[in-house]
């Protein structure tokens, strides 16, 4: 019996989930990371419309390349995450050009790490119940 159809694709969702929340995390921190560097523009994974379109499809979610010198994915895919750059010109400030808000940043961080864990917790679960199943109840 495949592990997609024990789970329903349970699976496969929640692996997507933690690999996007994986992403979003890297993107996040780079955009804390550059808070100070003049003329450095925020970035964001755009990852709530692509799940809800590659929940139901097999495969890895792949990031989009968007020039030649981006390395190229393992796979392709039909719906990738997107990271693109954060349209706050009319909430800049800064005379340095930088559009990096680190409390909107922070708040996107804190939200990010609550997705990733409650996905990573699911899993887990339903990896312990596969567990006990195979084990026949006994722990």
């Amino acid at each position: 019996m495949p592990t997609q159809s024990l789970f329903d694709g349970t699976i496969a969702a929640l692996q997507k989930t933690l690999n996007a929340g994986s992403l979003r995390h890297k993107v996040l921190t780079s955009n804390i990371a550059n808070i100070d560097t003049p003329n450095y523009k925020a970035f964001e994974v755009v990852m709530e419309d692509a799940l809800k379109k590659n929940n139901r499809a097999a495969g890895p979610i792949e990031l989009v390349r968007t020039s030649s010198r981006h390395l190229s994915g393992r796979h392709s895919s039909s719906n990738p995450l997107k990271i693109k750059t954060v349209d706050s010109s009319g909430n800049n400030f800064r005379a340095d050009g930088n559009t990096v808000d680190l409390d909107r940043t922070m708040g996107k961080l804190a939200e990010n790490t609550i997705l990733y864990r409650s996905a990573a917790q699911i899993i887990k679960k339903k990896f312990q119940g596969l567990k006990n199943a195979i084990q026949g109840g006994s722990k």
